[in-house]
């Protein structure tokens, strides 16, 4: 047995001495904060490579990024199968949480699946951390009418929408036309803006969505072709009071044309959750970090994407096509906006649950 007073000396001399492989900090080494400017090799995961925000972006990105953060070789990009982006935003949620060394390009597909409660989301898109938001300003086209007169007095009148899904890009319009207290029946199938404008004037429908009507020289032609057919842009599905210019036409906002035609859905709850959702279809793009990204890391992006806006490529495929480039604090901002909150989207839920089987039926 060791004597009392040898075994207080031995605990008084381990006291002085430091603990076996201790760092400054005694924090576990994991979780010590990122040193400044160390990163791991960083990569783009793309999100749906069959999109048409793959198309757009997938082969500017790499290298306008890579140039903002000091690289002499393209990042690595991986690609997910998909047109709509679910897949590779699952991805990204589920193995790139953490080290901030992936970023995602999504297109808006992805996060108007989300609010409409899709079975396969396992991602939450709030939580991310917006490097770039491009946005498109979506308008309405067709011959329906929406205000009250002697010829459609009796609301509820049904109206055809081209739609690619029931829950896709074009579900906003469709829930607009309910706000003018119209039926809305959509017609699926219908995915690009040529194909809807075929069924407009074959009368198989009566309004479509051209999501992104700057986009090219091309659609912007075929809206000014489908206004001289007697086809013109109805409203665009946003909230803003200044109209969109579109060569000859004028369109009016979706808030404008409610105040004009249908003032009382203004306060109804439907309204309320139109508008986040309007705002994730006009997402072109969404250039997103984890939220659990090191300050250090997410100022290094924040750098590089700054710098890539003034890529050529990136600046003809941004403003110079009439998309809106937001960064920063805006496109925060404008991500929390598209959010949404639990009452809105629980509206907007049991919207579709109310009329997805009727939909399917037809």
């Amino acid at each position: 047995m060791i004597p009392r007073r040898r075994l207080l000396a031995l605990l008084a001399a381990s006291a002085t001495l430091p603990a076996r492989g201790a760092a400054a900090s005694e924090l576990p080494r994991e979780r010590l904060p990122m040193p400044s400017g160390a990163m791991g090799a960083p990569g783009l995961l793309i999100a749906g490579n069959q999109s048409a925000m793959a198309e757009r972006w997938g082969p500017v990105l790499p290298g306008a990024l890579a140039r903002g953060l000091g690289l002499s070789a393209p990042l690595t990009v991986r690609n997910t199968v998909g047109q709509d982006g679910v897949t590779g935003a699952n991805l990204f949620d589920s193995q790139f949480a953490t080290d901030g060394t992936m970023v995602l390009a999504a297109p808006g597909s992805a996060l108007v699946s989300s609010l409409c409660g899709d079975p396969r989301i396992h991602f939450d898109y709030s939580r991310w951390l917006p490097l770039l938001l491009c946005m498109t300003t979506p308008v309405v086209i067709g011959r329906t009418q929406l205000h009250r007169s002697l010829g459609n007095f009796m609301r509820d009148r049904p109206v055809r929408i081209a739609v690619s899904t029931l829950t896709g890009l074009e579900l906003p319009t469709v829930v607009a036309m309910t706000l003018f207290g119209l039926r809305p029946i959509p017609v699926t199938g219908l995915a690009t803006p040529e194909a809807a404008a075929a069924a407009l004037r074959d009368n198989q429908v009566d309004v479509i969505q051209i999501t992104d009507p700057l986009g090219t020289p091309d659609t912007t032609a075929l809206i000014d072709t489908l206004a001289r057919a007697g086809f013109p842009a109805l409203f665009s599905l946003t909230t803003g009071a200044a109209p969109l210019r579109l060569r000859d036409q004028e369109v009016m906002s979706m808030e404008a044309r409610l105040v004009q035609d249908a003032h009382s859905a203004l306060t109804s709850l439907l309204y309320a959750a139109w508008k986040p959702l309007a705002g994730a279809a006009a997402v072109d793009l969404a250039l997103v970090l984890p939220m659990l990204t090191q300050p250090a890391t997410l100022a290094r992006w924040q750098a590089a994407t700054a710098q890539a806006m003034q890529d050529d490529a990136v600046r003809s495929r941004g403003h110079e096509s009439g998309r809106t480039m937001l960064t920063g604090a805006e496109a925060t901002t404008a991500l929390h906006q598209i959010s949404g909150d639990t009452s809105s989207i629980m509206t907007l839920r049991r919207w579709l649950a109310s009329k997805l089987p009727t939909w399917r039926l037809d």
